[in-house]
């Protein structure tokens, strides 16, 4: 079984009716700060008892308050949650919970409201609202870690020892088995003849210790009123054994001797994180295997950024094996994170993306209506860069390096007008990402519906997609009275018909809430720039102050950067020559289009180019800031 549903009502940041859909096995949850993650794990913990952390405190800040003038706290918040996919053990034990549609689905609900000045709270399952027992509810065993653990201090020994709690599960049949037949534990047995040979040998010196403590008790209160007493390493109850116990660590797994090991206190934080919900995950294991009463029939850990103090390749590698043990065991894991290496670490099905609002909007990318082919696509390319789409509050999807390294100092171009604090692309929280192609059916599928038979949710997040028209690159004309192949060089009044596919999703797009594909009116992202306002002198200009070699290239670009050239006024003709002259030379020249970027953005940001944005390219940097 696996809790398949959340809904949530009056708590937190959840004020109207929200619903949750979460995977079996692993779902990680994904967005922006605010966008109520937090509140999804803190609802979920509202239903069990947590055996890390107790129940949940309820306190004034769960009941929702909204922030117009004039609103109060709700009265009251309810959590329900839906479990699936019971087997006949579960179904049995959790009779009472039925639905109506008889054992296909369980009902757990827990409501919080205010009587006489403080939280009362109310547990019941099943549509019948069925009262909760204790027992059956302890067959759900949770698991919460907070994001800012300690778990050094979880480690170490005493009654709250994640170490003894994990012996504990580990001997429990033993124990069961030597209480039954009136024995002592191995463990229990070899601590009571330890500690009887250390009172009665001579050899420690322990023996002449304790005699003179008793002495001088006896001497001090008298016969009458003197105790016995006795010294010795450890209790000999198997509780207070273990929980005695220290967990060492070496910083690898070669074979060393016992005194190479060293406190926890002097390892990692990252570490000792990882030893923790390792120490977690081991319990979790062992209890699924032997499921009972004593054990559990659904076991549920909560982690709340499992990425603390751990570097990407530790993070990767973690969240790996949770999905492994979440598959192999049947516990099911929920995750919340704002790691970009975590987000690409596990398959987009198991992602959840949460968008920050006057009531949060939640999005299961599985059901964003992908093909097989765009879902394998974007699993493969969700790498860390492209994983910020699952953060960001607005996207400009680009097709390659030279656009990304551009877009934010454009940006800021288009900008400039705006208030303080809203004057880039960062300020505003919008990302650009490189797709390296043509690449905007997969990835806005996410956002909008391109295909109409595989509709699905859309993430509530505004991106613009910016592509070239692409016209063909050479076209064959008639030049007095023979044809000829020449190179394409549109401008307004002499514009070629574009060869991208990616027009095709346009009507489609445009027909969407929240995405747009903004097309460059002639060739290709330089083209475009260059036939913008007197844009070919700060371009030619870089160009020039960058090119290595001296010749006919320089002399060119030199004659194309001369400030007595007002490009802007050039007779189109002209001016597209020029742009195309850049173009080749960036292309096929000793530069490149992504140092060619380099150099121009560095030169706009410093002043010493200054641009004119082309329309395509602002109207795409509007729509993403919501402008």
């Amino acid at each position: 079984m696996y809790i398949d549903e959340l809904t949530v009502e009056g708590f937190r940041a959840f004020n109207q009716p929200f619903r949750v859909k979460l995977n079996k096995g692993l779902t990680v949850i994904v967005g922006g700060n605010g966008a109520g993650k937090t509140g999804v794990i803190g609802a979920l913990r509202q239903l069990f008892i947590d055996s890390e952390a107790g129940r949940y405190a309820v306190d004034d800040q769960d009941f929702h308050l909204g922030f117009a003038v004039g609103d109060v706290r709700a009265p009251g918040f309810k959590v329900s949650a839906t479990f699936s996919d019971l087997d006949m053990v579960e179904k049995l034990a959790f009779l009472s919970w039925e639905d109506v549609d008889h054992n296909t689905k369980l009902h757990l609900h827990v409501e919080n409201r205010e009587y006489r000045g403080r939280p009362k709270r109310s547990l019941w399952a099943g549509k019948a609202k069925s009262a909760v027992e204790p027992d059956v509810l302890d067959l759900i065993r949770c698991i919460y870690l907070p994001p800012l653990r300690d778990a050094e201090d979880k480690l170490s020994n005493g009654s709250r020892s994640r170490l003894a709690k994990l012996l504990k599960v580990i001997c429990k049949r033993d124990l069961l088995k030597h209480e039954d037949d009136g024995t002592d534990h191995p463990l229990v047995a070899k601590v009571k003849e330890f500690n009887k040979e250390l009172a009665e040998s001579d050899d420690y010196e322990i023996k002449k210790a304790n005699a003179l403590i008793s002495g001088s008790l006896k001497e001090a209160i008298g016969e009458s009123l003197a105790q016995g007493t006795r010294i010795q390493f450890s209790e000999s109850d198997f509780s207070r054994i273990v929980e005695s116990l220290r967990l060492l660590y070496f910083p690898d797994l070669s074979a060393v001797d016992a005194s190479q090991f060293r406190s926890l206190n002097e390892n990692s934080l990252g570490y000792n994180n990882l030893i923790y919900i390792a120490s977690i995950l081991a319990e979790l294991h062992l209890e699924s295997k032997l499921r009972g009463q004593d054990n559990g029939l659904f076991h549920l850990l909560l982690i709340e950024e499992p990425e603390a103090h751990l570097h990407p390749q530790l993070q990767t590698r973690l969240l790996k094996y949770l999905s492994e043990t979440a598959q192999k065991t049947g516990v099911q894991v929920i995750v919340t994170t704002h790691s970009t290496v975590l987000a690409s670490a596990v398959p987009m099905n198991a992602i959840v993306h949460m968008t920050a609002g006057t009531q949060p909007v939640v999005t299961r990318l599985a059901e964003c209506g992908l093909p097989n082919k765009s879902e394998r696509f974007v699993n493969r390319w969700l790498d860390v860069t492209k994983s910020n789409l699952l953060f960001a509050r607005g996207l400009v999807f680009v097709e390659g390096i030279a656009e990304a390294i551009l877009l934010p100092e454009l940006a800021k171009i288009v900008l400039k007008a705006q208030p303080a604090g809203k004057q880039t692309l960062h300020d505003l929280g919008v990302s650009p990402i490189n797709l390296n192609g043509i690449y905007f059916k997969h990835f806005m599928q996410l956002f909008c519906n391109i295909d109409p038979a595989a509709a699905g949710a859309n993430i509530p997040v505004r991106c613009a997609g910016l592509t070239d028209l692409d016209p063909a690159k050479t076209e064959t004309v008639n030049i007095g009275g023979k044809d000829e192949v020449v190179n394409v060089k549109p401008y307004p009044g002499n514009l070629r018909k574009g060869t991208n596919h990616a027009l095709e999703l346009i009507p489609e797009i445009t027909k969407s809430t929240h995405a747009r594909l903004f097309v460059g009116l002639y060739k290709t992202f330089e083209y475009d720039l260059a036939m913008e306002g007197g844009n070919i002198t700060p371009m030619a200009k870089v160009m020039h102050d960058a090119w290595e070699t001296d010749g006919k290239n320089k002399q060119r670009l030199a004659e194309l950067c001369d400030p007595k050239t007002d490009w802007a006024a050039s007779k189109l003709a002209e001016k597209a020559d020029a742009a195309f002259e850049l173009l080749e030379l960036i292309e096929n020249g000793d530069m490149g289009k992504g140092l060619f970027a380099q150099l121009l953005a560095d030169a706009v940001a410093d002043g010493t180019a200054v641009l004119v944005v082309p329309g395509y390219i602002t109207d795409a940097i509007k729509w993403s800031c919501k402008l």
